[in-house]
């Protein structure tokens, strides 16, 4: 508020945006703490926005009645594509303007409702690579794979070249290295996104995915290695292309995903003491690639939920709004072993006294 008070009124008497235009403003420079030169202004249709399809389209934004200014669209691929996606189904409300005067389009879409697939597709995400498990409802493995240590290889060889280039103080040698691991990202993530849907088609199945948050400072090593895990824009990625391919991107808690053996159920320590890589179960025995046991486990929470949700009548809600039983084991008619985990959003709410 402080901020709001201090700009709103130079913003009014220097420039011709509304009031609209200058409070988003204000809230796209204090969520980018101060960095003013990257912020998109917002026009919404029809108020500040208009768009005139001729030989030649361009957009009109108006500041004031009298100041508009219209912004030639050129016809290239993206108009293409954004021609295609208005045509099935999307709306666009809102017209961004950068400040390389290009127009960014934001475009909306109702996510249908839709019905759910045999087969899920279990995803564990972490800082060297993914597994990825395609698991049947009698717990079959159909498929396993890993993906994106390709990523982890050449983020940390650029890692060790920032660490010269900071030694050196090489500013622009640091900003060209960042633009180029940006784009690095962003290209094997939606090729990875790409083989990931690709399987969910060809086993008919969901995407089931961690529900993670963010970690604590452990120091710089730990920083290096966890906090640099591109996984919110790995999920950016995931759920729009699992929304334009009409997929179902579940999100599951990430409670003892990779404590819990598959094959038992037996809850342990998880990674084995002489080798991280691997799992092994102290109950029956059983040794694994801890990534792979990990995606199962969250492939097998999807499908256990889906039972819980549908067997559950009145399920036991503590005074704090949390369920009574955190995680049980029962076995069904096929001797799979369930592990029912703790999720709030199945909850319905209910009124406190």
């Amino acid at each position: 508020m402080d901020f709001h008070k201090k700009v709103y009124s130079t913003c009014k008497e220097t420039t011709s945006f509304n009031s609209q235009i200058v409070c988003d403003i204000e809230r796209s420079v204090w969520r980018s703490k101060g960095k003013s030169k990257g912020v998109t202004l917002k026009f919404n249709v029809p108020r500040n926005c208009k768009t005139f399809d001729m030989a030649m389209p361009f957009v009109k934004f108006s500041l004031f009645s009298r100041n508009p200014i219209s912004i030639p669209v050129v016809k290239n691929r993206n108009f293409q594509r954004y021609s295609d996606m208005i045509k099935s189904g999307w709306t666009c409300k809102t017209y961004g303007l950068t400040s390389r005067l290009e127009i960014v389009a934001y475009l909306s879409k109702d996510e249908p409702e839709l019905p759910e697939k045999k087969n899920v597709i279990g995803i564990d995400f972490n800082a060297k690579r993914i597994a990825v498990s395609v698991i049947s409802p009698a717990n079959k493995v159909l498929c396993q794979t890993y993906f994106g240590l390709n990523i982890w290889v050449k983020r940390k060889s650029m890692m060790r070249r920032r660490s010269l280039m900071q030694s050196s103080m090489n500013f622009s040698g640091l900003h060209r290295l960042r633009a180029r691991e940006s784009n690095f990202i962003d290209t094997n993530l939606g090729q990875m996104v790409k083989e990931i849907t690709e399987l969910a088609l060809k086993y008919d199945a969901d995407i089931a995915i961690e529900k993670l948050k963010r970690f604590r400072s452990k120091g710089r090593r730990f920083n290096k290695i966890v906090m640099r895990m591109p996984f919110l824009k790995f999920k950016e990625i995931l759920a729009s292309r699992c929304f334009d391919k009409n997929i179902t991107l579940n999100i599951i808690d990430a409670w003892h995903t990779s404590k819990f053996c598959n094959h038992c159920g037996a809850v342990g320590k998880g990674h084995d003491s002489r080798n991280y890589a691997l799992f092994r179960c102290k109950e029956c025995g059983v040794v694994m690639n801890s990534d792979r046991n990990a995606s199962r486990n969250v492939a097998l929470k999807c499908l256990l939920e889906r039972r819980d949700i549908l067997n559950r009548k009145s399920p036991q809600i503590s005074n704090m709004g949390g369920l009574v039983n955190g995680l049980r084991k029962m076995s069904d008619e096929a001797g799979l072993i369930q592990v029912v985990v703790q999720r709030s959003n199945l909850l319905m709410e209910s009124p406190r006294l």
